[in-house]
């Protein structure tokens, strides 16, 4: 039990060095829905993995953080956010929003619409899968 604890300690350390890069490339404002000035944290998208993986780390703000978390119960207006993260130029945003769209996809129409717009090139799409691991 020990050793799973000092494993959990470490990639929980691993987290915290991805914020710091996150706020660099954030820009300190949410990477889903663009506001700035509000309380950012860690998000990792996906399923959790023994190792921290940066290319699953997105910069949230509390509301998306907990839309996400509750996808089923968000309305229409809760998931506008989607709008600006697919027009990302962070490949790792995009594919984050690409794996929310994938979680509700057929509720609205113009969510749909906004993953038949995007253009996912190999990099995008290898994001994608280690996002769906």
């Amino acid at each position: 039990m020990a050793k799973w604890t000092g494993r959990s300690k470490a990639r929980k350390n691993n987290v915290v060095e991805f914020g710091k890069e996150l706020v660099r490339r954030s820009k300190s404002t949410c990477e889903l829905c663009g506001e700035s000035g509000r309380s950012l944290s860690v998000y990792e998208v996906g399923k959790t993995e023994e190792d921290a993986d940066l290319e699953r780390c997105i910069h949230v703000c509390d509301e998306c953080k907990n839309t996400i978390k509750k996808l089923n119960k968000a309305s229409e207006n809760d998931l506008r956010f989607l709008n600006h993260a697919i027009w990302s130029e962070e490949n790792t945003v995009k594919a984050a929003a690409i794996h929310i769209i994938s979680e509700i996809e057929g509720r609205y129409s113009w969510i749909d619409d906004l993953l038949d717009a995007v253009y996912i090139d190999n990099e995008l799409e290898e994001i994608c899968e280690r996002m769906k691991h």
